[in-house]
């Protein structure tokens, strides 16, 4: 499986530095956001999936092509079988069923699941253009999204749909049967909210409408970090001095709402800074699609792409009051070593799409 020296033709140094930035970035953060209570041990445990995640990352770049392709089915059909197994034998945390409980801490299926859609998706767009290809694609996406939404979390369940249209978009399938999807999703919104979603979903919904009516519950946590990052003006009320950060005022500080801890006390700069940083990828990804080598790696590339876009996107406007809440970590930034590695390896698929260019230089 070690690559033949001729596979790569192109290594992105700059990406992987970026990628290294923003891990160093995070432990920067984490470090302030848990602070006293549990700081070591949770700083160490980051700090080795983080050592992990990126020689994880630079692995994929020593498979050879042709091994990864190989490997597309089987890893799609263990993904969903750890989907299924959670359902039976994952613990009940907060009315939820998404993780393992492993003697090295958690693990979250759907996490591995991303990985398998993109890879999937990315194989059966290039097999045709007509129905059979776009219903196989429904058929790929939809029987991981129903999972997830079993557990529930409507969160990655929407990502999943998300992937699947940028994908369906840029694949050349014809487009009519994705806008008649589309009209169909539009159709029947309206019915799965009132039966499909859980009481809980509804009212984070209801609370992203009119946060002010839900302020001692569903809103508390948006409203707490709204306050936080506002109250860090442009340059931020120091590292390590925010109040909010120190009294805990915004809860899972360290993981969902991180944002909040970077505008109290880093501010408007801090926060730009990591857009900055998250641009700077989707930026060298989407440069690089017109030059990869195939259809399939172009797909793996706006997969990849589309599913850091959604992290980002969720997480930084959940943390604004933009975005309705859910659990969606803020990559390399949240802590969590399941999320770590599979962002990891997504974006080790990127650099070994980006390797096998058509050209050397991008």
């Amino acid at each position: 499986m070690i690559l033949l020296p001729w596979e790569n033709r192109k290594i992105d140094v700059f990406f992987i530095v970026v990628v290294a930035i923003l891990m160093v970035f995070g432990i920067f953060i984490l470090k302030s956001a848990v602070q006293p209570r549990n700081m070591i041990y949770l700083l160490k445990r980051q700090i080795l999936w983080d050592i992990l995640g990126f020689s994880v990352m630079m692995s994929i770049l020593l498979i050879k092509e042709e091994y990864i392709k190989s490997w597309i089915v089987p890893f799609y059909i263990f993904s969903i079988g750890l989907l299924i197994l959670v359902l039976f034998f994952g613990p009940t945390v907060g009315g939820a069923k998404r993780w393992f409980k492993l003697p090295f801490g958690s693990f979250q299926p759907s996490d591995l699941a991303k990985i398998a859609v993109v890879l999937a998706l990315s194989r059966v767009l290039t097999k045709g253009t007509g129905f059979l290809t776009f219903a196989n694609s429904l058929i790929v996406t939809g029987i991981p999204l129903l999972l997830i939404l079993l557990e529930p979390d409507l969160g990655t369940s929407l990502l999943f749909g998300i992937i699947w249209l940028t994908m369906c978009f840029s694949s050349k399938i014809k487009k009519r049967y994705v806008i008649y999807t589309l009209v169909l999703i539009l159709v029947i919104a309206p019915f799965f909210y009132f039966f499909g979603l859980e009481d809980y979903q509804r009212e984070r919904i209801l609370a992203y409408l009119n946060p002010k009516a839900y302020s001692t519950d569903a809103s508390y946590n948006v409203l707490q970090s709204i306050h936080a990052i506002g109250s860090g003006g442009i340059f931020g009320k120091g590292y390590m001095r925010g109040p909010a950060n120190l009294k805990k005022y915004v809860p899972v500080a360290h993981t969902d709402f991180v944002v909040s801890v970077l505008g109290e006390e880093l501010g408007f700069v801090g926060v730009s800074s990591l857009i900055v940083l998250y641009s700077l990828l989707f930026y060298r990804i989407y440069r690089s699609i017109s030059y990869v080598k195939s259809e399939f790696w172009e797909l793996v590339l706006v997969g990849v792409s589309t599913v850091l876009w959604f992290h980002v996107f969720e997480n930084v406007g959940m943390c604004m009051g933009l975005m309705p809440v859910t659990g969606i970590p803020l990559p390399f930034i949240s802590y969590g070593g399941t999320s770590t590695v599979t962002f990891s390896i997504l974006l080790g698929l990127s650099l070994k799409g980006i390797a096998l260019s058509k050209v050397e230089r991008i």
